[in-house]
């Protein structure tokens, strides 16, 4: 029996793979390019399930107009659900699942992140700019070696093993910390996290994001840290307290950072401000004002087979609700 989806935040690069997906899967599919808000969810009167992303508002105002709607479906694009209030979503009888897609994404990003904070791309490019190619007043430009350096991995899940195995090939010492350590993982030695903190010249963050890890970066934890440490985080944006970021930063406590996330950046992301538009986020605005900052606007899993997977995961997840069968990735409160 066809089921009928609404599919949010769109976006044009995804549509061969939702067409793909939804012929294989017998899916009577409507794209709607906007994020599913208290705005248009009286759109979705009629459909069985609705697949979303990371940006749009699943608050329990949405899902209890979901719910009068009769949709009973929700699927996420992404890994992370904190933006679906699961409480409300079990009490309302509203299924919802995550993604799961290609580690490498993100794990390859995150290398590209450490190594050019190590070597000072951003400021070095920047330069380059002005003409100067010089190596820079009393070692400016000068960076470090990967296999000199310790990097604490905090994380080990999919992604953040992935990471490791990355980093395995720079010769690097490694260590680690998650609640649940990984028995399959050579090479790698597990540590308290403040351990990690005192020991690590880079510390890169792969770990989810709820009540006990918002803010896990704040400025106690920086005080902790090695001088001149090289933060990197492509996970979540609450992690890390900006503001205590930015007075790391200026202190010189920390050398370099490399972020893919920020706290607030849902105003910023996913929208073109080059032009009669105005960013307002003003911990944004100062930390990429740095020099030895670098700051995207969270795409690291933006490779042809994570949107692949991403798209196969939110369809084949809501196939499974409907047609009544287990569904791997699904996600309770």
């Amino acid at each position: 029996m066809k089921m009928k989806v609404m599919a949010f935040s769109a976006r044009p690069d995804e549509r061969a793979f939702f067409e793909h997906w939804s012929q294989t899967l017998d899916i009577d599919l409507t794209y709607q390019p906007d994020g599913l808000s208290m705005k248009n969810v009286a759109q979705t009167k009629g459909y069985d399930g609705v697949s979303c992303v990371g940006t749009c508002n699943l608050s329990a105002p949405v899902l209890e107009e979901l719910a009068k709607n009769s949709v009973h479906y929700v699927s996420l694009r992404t890994i992370g659900f904190d933006n679906v209030d699961l409480e409300a979503a079990a009490r309302l009888g509203i299924r919802v699942s995550h993604a799961g897609y290609s580690p490498y994404s993100v794990a390859n990003y995150t290398v590209m992140l450490i190594l050019m904070c190590i070597r000072k791309a951003g400021y070095i490019m920047f330069r380059s700019h002005t003409a100067d190619y010089s190596l820079g007043a009393a070692g400016a430009a000068r960076g470090m070696e990967m296999q000199n350096l310790t990097i604490g991995v905090i994380g080990t899940g999919r992604i953040g093993k992935a990471v490791i195995e990355n980093l395995s090939g720079f010769g690097c010492n490694i260590i680690a910390h998650d609640p649940y350590p990984s028995p399959d993982l050579k090479n790698v030695e597990y540590v308290s996290l403040d351990q990690l903190y005192a020991r690590a010249d880079v510390i890169t963050l792969h770990t989810f994001l709820d009540e006990s890890t918002h803010h896990m970066i704040d400025a106690q934890a920086i005080e902790k840290m090695k001088p001149g440490v090289v933060i990197i985080n492509c996970a979540r944006g609450a992690l890390i307290d900006t503001r205590a970021l930015i007075d790391g930063i200026e202190s010189g406590r920390i050398g370099a950072v490399g972020v893919d996330c920020f706290e607030g950046e849902n105003d910023v992301i996913r929208v073109d401000h080059s032009y009669n538009s105005r960013v307002t986020n003003h911990d944004y605005i100062i930390l990429k004002s740095f020099q030895n900052t670098i700051v995207t606007p969270h795409m690291a899993f933006f490779t042809d087979q994570a949107v692949f997977d991403m798209v196969q995961c939110s369809l084949e997840s809501l196939r499974q609700f409907y047609d009544g069968e287990k569904v791997p990735l699904e996600v309770c409160a």
